[in-house]
């Protein structure tokens, strides 16, 4: 029934409360059964004019039917409590393998198609262990045990009603795989739903930038229409059971007044136990209606475990090593010996080799696809070269815990990332526990400081998700305080102050040049001016290492990095014409 050794697992550990609430639900339907009993003994009470009896029955009656309520809320709140505890449990794992898995696993899936796992999905398998596992357990002990009283009372009416009830399960079993065929297919549809609507809220500016309000409508109107499409097949198979189960049903019940009747009349049955019969078969319609429900909630949830299973069992490219090395401390010394990486199949480096002394500075210039974030991703081990190894210390960085590589990274990406807290939060996010002077501190660093007058509540302003409230500038400049604060022992800077105007970028290289003395650091820049006081600069094209040397000297060269120089500084000396004073490059 439950295929998934993880689900098996998980109900494994829940035997204690899934106990209880079978031994609740056997108590119930004990109850239950009990009941229609003393229906039919007090209708023969009656018949045989024995009102003495009465009382007693009627006493018993109601407090059958008060146990067996009892017992119904105890099996419904210890499963459904093991259903909600296990659906906490698959959520947290998820939750947990998605931080696990490497970059190429997020390239290749949509966050809505995520998120739709994460919630349908969840919701589906939860179902199926709360009513569907209650459910079977149900109508397994009251099958049996109303068909062998039915029996007891009448043999061959028992066969005739209990064939045509079957034929309703029968109607589940056949068409199951169509069922869970067009759930998946709902699903599908709702993650597809879900990564347009996640897209859109996440990159509005561009939406409304571009005046493409109505185009995503009506691309959105056109995935909404084709969930409702998967939606109306699915509910139309599912739909059609129902009036399937109500003709049956009511085939059946004709099939016992006809038969019964006539064996009453026939004094094979008192006009009691025809009643309990009766009951009997109504108590007993609803656990084989139940049984075809089940079927379709255990084909959905299995669908459902099956799209969550996908993401759970997929192995991260890159991972910590087995055995790690812990090196008591970090210089920092770099070393790239014969790196070749590829994305797919698009070289990217073929045999490159550097080599960065500790505590020195590292520039890296080249045009757009040259390679240059590649190689600081390659150090933080985002993604891992097919060939040749990366070094810190003399150590292969492979050979390091994850978690210890990439808290001596202080990454400064080119397009910030910010979450939807405060400044202070988004600046803590890798030193949690710092405290406020020094979280201050880092912020006058990265010039930050100097916008706070703009904020009502200073670093403790919350910001719109991804930073939306902020300018470029800003998002870049609170990523800076971000990486100062955690205190790395290498310090990348990916392009980090390509959205600040030259005045600020001046302003916060002078705030650095303390932090980065005695600091490994990489800078990636277009801007001249940002590296030229850097200890060795190297100039990549198409992956490999054209120029290499300090600002001096290749400039002395009159290669790439001269040309590249120049044209920079003529750009400047025409912005600085048309734009003097204070105006000069604002922030973008």
């Amino acid at each position: 029934m439950l295929k998934s050794a993880r689900l098996k697992a998980a109900v494994w550990r829940h035997r204690a409360p899934l106990l209880a609430g079978i031994v609740a639900i056997l108590l119930a339907n004990g109850f239950a059964l009990l009941q229609p009993f003393l229906l039919g003994r007090g209708v023969d009470a009656i018949v045989r004019k024995q009102p003495d009896r009465l009382p007693l029955i009627f006493i018993a009656i109601v407090a059958a039917a008060a146990a067996d309520a009892v017992f119904r809320f105890l099996q419904r709140y210890t499963v459904n409590g093991v259903a909600r505890r296990i659906e906490n449990e698959l959520r947290r794992d998820m939750f947990e393998q998605l931080e696990r898995l490497d970059q190429r696993f997020f390239q290749g899936m949509r966050t809505g198609d995520i998120m739709a796992r994460a919630t349908n999905d969840l919701s589906a398998v939860q179902q199926l262990l709360g009513m569907g596992l209650s459910s079977i357990f149900n109508t397994v002990v009251i099958f049996t045990a109303a068909v062998v009283l039915m029996l007891w009372i009448d043999w061959q009416l028992t066969l005739l009603s209990v064939s045509l009830l079957t034929l309703l399960s029968l109607g589940f079993l056949v068409l199951g795989p169509q069922i869970q065929k067009r759930f998946l297919r709902v699903q599908e549809q709702f993650a597809a739903l879900s990564s347009k609507a996640q897209e859109n809220f996440s990159g509005i500016r561009v939406v409304k930038a571009y005046v493409q309000e109505e185009a995503e409508q009506r691309s959105f109107r056109a995935i909404n229409q084709e969930y409702v499409d998967a939606n109306i097949a699915w509910a139309r198979i599912n739909s059609a059971l129902w009036p399937l189960f109500g003709t049956l049903a009511g085939l059946a019940a004709v099939v016992m007044l006809y038969v019964g009747g006539q064996h009453v009349v026939q004094h094979r049955l008192t006009l009691g136990q025809f009643v309990q019969f009766n009951t009997y078969l109504i108590l007993l319609s609803w656990p084989m209606i139940a049984l075809g429900w089940v079927s379709n909630l255990f084909q959905q949830g299995a669908a459902s475990l099956n799209r969550i299973e996908e993401i759970l069992h997929q192995t991260p490219a890159v991972a910590s090593p087995p055995r790690p090395l812990r090196p008591e401390a970090v210089r920092g010394e770099l070393t790239f010996e014969n790196v070749s990486f590829r994305y797919v199949d698009e070289p990217i480096f073929e045999n490159l080799s550097l080599h960065v002394p500790a505590g020195s500075t590292l520039a890296l210039v080249g045009s757009t696809g040259s390679g240059k974030s590649t190689l600081v991703r390659l150090l933080a081990r985002v993604y891992d070269p097919q060939e040749g190894r990366i070094l810190i210390d003399g150590t292969d960085i492979r050979d390091l815990p994850l978690d210890v590589l990439r808290r001596q990274i202080g990454y400064v990406p080119q397009e910030a990332f910010l979450f939807s807290e405060t400044l202070a939060e988004n600046i803590m996010l890798g030193a949690p526990d710092a405290p406020a002077e020094s979280v201050e501190r880092a912020a006058e660093l990265s010039q930050l400081s100097a916008d706070l007058e703009q904020f009502p509540n200073g670093l403790q302003t919350m910001i719109g998700e991804r930073g939306v409230t902020l300018s470029g500038g800003q998002k870049q400049r609170t990523a800076i305080a971000r990486a100062v604060l955690k205190d790395p022992a290498i310090l990348v800077l990916d392009d980090a102050l390509s959205s600040v105007d030259t005045r600020t970028e001046e302003a916060i290289l002078r705030g650095l040049r303390g932090f980065m003395e005695g600091r490994t650091s990489i800078v990636i820049a277009h801007r001249i001016s940002t590296i030229k006081d850097a200890d060795q600069i190297v100039v990549l094209e198409e992956g490999r290492v054209v120029e290499q040397g300090s600002h001096a000297r290749l400039l002395g060269e009159g290669g790439e990095y001269a040309r590249l120089y120049e044209r920079q500084q003529l750009r400047r000396e025409l912005e600085e014409e048309e734009l003097p004073g204070p105006a000069l490059g604002a922030e973008r």
